[in-house]
C-alpha cells in the first residue's frame, strides 16, 4: 500500500509540473487547501475518490494513471525487482523474501513475466536455504501455482517454459501421465527443447530404447551442426590470418567424424574448405577427389554408435548416389571454386564423375 501511495504522489507531482501548474492552482481548482495537495505529493495522504475524475481532467490524464496502476511491469522493472529479491535472499530470511516477492505478484496479477521470474528465483533460493519440511512444502506448492498460472498465459514462450517446469516436477513426483500431458503441449521444435525431459520421462517408465533414440538423435544433430559451423568458420579465420587456428579446427572436425563413425564424406568437409579458402590448388583437388570417392562409398551406419536406435531410411547407405549430381553442379558453378576451373586435373575429375552419372542412367 505504501508503495502505491508513493507512486501516486510521484505521478501527481510530475503531471502538475509538466503542465506548469502550482500546488495552489490545483487546490483552487478542486476547492481544497494547498497543504492538502502538498501532502498528496509527499505521499502522506491520498485524494478523496470523488476528486479523482476532476483531478485527472485537470492534469490531462486518467484515474488509472493517477493511481499508478499498470497491468504489467516492463522487462527492466522485473529485472530490477528480481535483483532486489536476490539481495534480500542473500542478506535476510528466506520466508520474508518469499513474502515480499509474492506481494509483488499479487500487485500485478496479470504479469506472467513477473510470475515466471519470481517462481524461478524463489525455487532456486529454496534449494539453497534450510527450512523445516513443512515450510518448504508450503513454498513449493505456491511456486507450483505460479507456474500453473503462467502455463495458461498468452505468451507462448513463457507458457511453454512453465509447462516444462511443471512436467519436470511431475516426473519427480512420479505422476508420469501428467508429465506427458504437459510435454505434449510443448511444440517439438522451439524453446524450451523438451527432448531431454521427454527422454527422462521415457526412461523412468522403463522405455529405455525410446529414450536412447531421442538422445542419440539429439547428439547426432548436435555433431552435424558443429561440423557445419566449423566449415563456415574456417574461411573467416583464414581471411583473418588465423590459419593455424583454422588448421586445428579442420583436424578436430575430421577426428570427430571418424570417432563417431559418421559418413566419410563429412570427414573431408572442413579440410577441403581450408584448402579452398587458402587457394591451395593441389590440396583442394586432392580433397575434392577424396570427397567424391566418399560420396560413392556406402555409409556403414552400423559403425555409428549414434544410430543404434534410429530408423533406417531405405537405401540410406547409398545416399551418395543421389548426392553426386548436385555436388558436381556446385563445383562447376560456385565462384568459390573458380580458381580451380582452369586446372586440367580438376576438369578431368569433373568429367570422370559426370560420365559415371550418365552411365548409371
Amino acid at each position: 500500500m505504501e508503495n502505491a501511495i508513493m507512486a501516486m504522489a510521484e505521478v501527481l507531482r510530475d503531471k502538475r509540473k509538466a503542465l506548469g501548474l502550482t500546488q495552489e492552482q490545483v487546490a483552487n481548482y478542486l476547492g481544497i487547501t494547498t497543504p492538502a495537495v502538498n501532502k498528496w505529493e509527499k505521499g502522506l495522504s491520498c485524494p478523496d475518490l470523488t476528486l479523482l475524475p476532476i483531478l485527472a481532467r485537470l492534469l490531462k490524464t486518467d484515474p488509472n494513471t493517477l493511481l499508478g496502476f499498470q497491468e504489467n511491469l516492463t522487462d527492466r522493472e522485473i529485472t530490477l525487482f528480481l535483483n532486489d529479491v536476490a539481495q534480500y535472499m542473500k542478506n535476510g530470511n528466506y520466508l520474508q523474501t518469499f513474502s515480499v516477492a509474492m506481494e509483488k505478484v499479487r500487485e500485478y496479477p496479470q504479469c506472467a513475466g513477473l510470475q515466471h521470474s519470481v517462481a524461478m528465483v524463489l525455487e532456486g533460493g529454496l534449494i539453497m536455504t534450510e527450512l523445516p519440511d513443512e515450510d518448504k512444502e508450503r513454498c513449493r506448492a505456491q511456486i507450483a501455482k505460479l507456474y500453473e498460472r503462467v502455463a495458461q498465459c498468452d505468451d507462448l514462450m513463457l507458457a511453454n517454459s512453465a509447462r516444462y517446469m511443471l512436467a519436470s516436477k511431475s516426473i519427480q513426483q512420479r505422476n508420469y501421465d501428467k508429465a506427458q500431458e504437459l510435454l505434449d503441449q510443448i511444440p517439438k521444435k522451439g524453446i524450451p527443447d523438451k527432448r531431454t525431459l521427454q527422454a527422462e520421462l521415457l526412461a523412468k517408465q522403463g522405455k529405455t530404447a525410446e529414450a536412447e533414440a531421442i538422445l542419440e538423435r539429439m547428439a547426432l544433430n548436435s555433431l552435424q551442426e558443429t561440423l557445419m559451423t566449423v566449415v563456415k568458420l574456417i574461411p573467416l579465420l583464414t581471411a583473418d590470418g588465423k590459419s593455424e587456428q583454422a588448421e586445428q579446427l579442420a583436424g578436430a572436425s575430421r577426428t570427430e567424424c571418424e570417432a563417431f563413425g559418421l559418413w566419410q564424406y563429412s570427414a573431408y568437409l572442413a579440410q577441403m574448405q581450408l584448402a579452398v579458402s587458402s587457394r591451395d590448388i593441389k590440396e583442394s583437388i586432392r580433397l575434392i577427389a577424396a570427397m567424391l570417392r566418399a560420396a560413392e562409398t556406402p555409409w556403414d551406419i552400423s559403425a555409428c554408435p549414434l544410430f543404434c536406435h534410429q530408423l533406417r531410411k531405405e537405401n540410406a547407405e547409398n545416399m551418395g548416389q543421389d548426392f553426386l549430381p548436385p555436388l558436381l553442379s556446385e563445383l562447376e558453378s560456385n565462384p568459390e571454386y573458380a580458381f580451380l576451373r582452369e586446372e586440367p586435373e580438376f576438369q578431368k575429375l569433373l568429367a570422370e564423375y559426370r560420365e559415371k552419372i550418365r552411365s548409371r542412367h
